[in-house]
């Protein structure tokens, strides 16, 4: 029993320490020398008992709502994911392009959820984690922080310099900033790849976004509209959840 409770502690430790992420079982078991098995039966018993959730069953883990709130605090990103899934779900059906959430932690743009268009032969990969400055749907974000804001993320991330080349020091950071806070969302096209993307705001307070990310040459002057006027309206009725979700 005694041994048990302490995978049980390891487990949980190991999903506090990465918990701006779904982390796959085989992940939590190798990493932490626990056989897959056990560490399966371990990881269900945990979800019956909301201390472990997984927002899809074939995706990784993530601290449960019930551990949060015996902690006295929410799981805001399991919770953003649980109310904005459905939407972007949809989103995705009625485009037939890949649609992310993603979030900023410390330095680095998280995707939180992803849904996937069906259907097409070339496909973008997306990455789960990256350098803040080299995702526009993490770039959309930072635009809308206040000045102090923005003058702690500088301290932790520095200036962009070759992840954004046309931001590489502070005045052209702040004039592009500047440019992407103009816009209710932010089109980059790069090495054959497109990525919209547009903020989601949580009591005034950009928190997230979202965003396509597919190959440039389904891009066309007609198909961007679409995508941009699509996002935009998405990322306005997400935030509207969040503030509904607050009240």
């Amino acid at each position: 029993m005694i041994q048990v409770i302490e995978r049980v502690e390891k487990i949980l430790g190991y999903l506090s320490e990465n918990k701006d992420r779904e982390v796959p079982l085989t992940e939590i078991a190798d990493g932490l020398g626990i056989n897959r098995g056990t560490c399966v039966n371990i990881l269900k018993s945990l979800k019956e008992l909301g201390l472990v959730e997984q927002v899809d069953y074939r995706k990784g883990y993530v601290l449960g709502g019930r551990l949060y709130a015996l902690a006295g605090k929410k799981n805001d990103s399991a919770n953003m994911v649980r109310l904005l899934r459905p939407s972007i779900d949809a989103l995705c059906a009625e485009m037939n392009e890949n649609v992310m959430l993603a979030v900023i932690r410390n330095d680095k743009r998280i995707l939180l959820y992803d849904a996937k268009a069906v259907g097409h032969q070339i496909e973008a990969k997306l990455i789960p984690d990256m350098k803040a400055w080299q995702a526009t749907t993490a770039r959309v974000i930072i635009a809308r922080y206040g000045k102090e804001k923005l003058d702690r993320f500088l301290k932790l991330a520095g200036l962009p310099g070759e992840d954004w080349p046309e931001a590489s020091d502070r005045a052209h950071l702040l004039a592009r900033l500047e440019e992407y806070r103009s816009r209710d969302c932010v089109t980059v096209l790069n090495e054959h790849f497109a990525c919209i993307a547009a903020p989601v705001f949580k009591k005034g307070e950009a928190v997230a976004s979202l965003g396509f990310y597919l190959p440039d040459i389904r891009l066309t002057e007609k198909s961007r509209k679409l995508l941009e006027n699509g996002l935009v309206e998405a990322s306005r009725a997400a935030s509207r959840l969040l503030d509904e979700e607050t009240e």
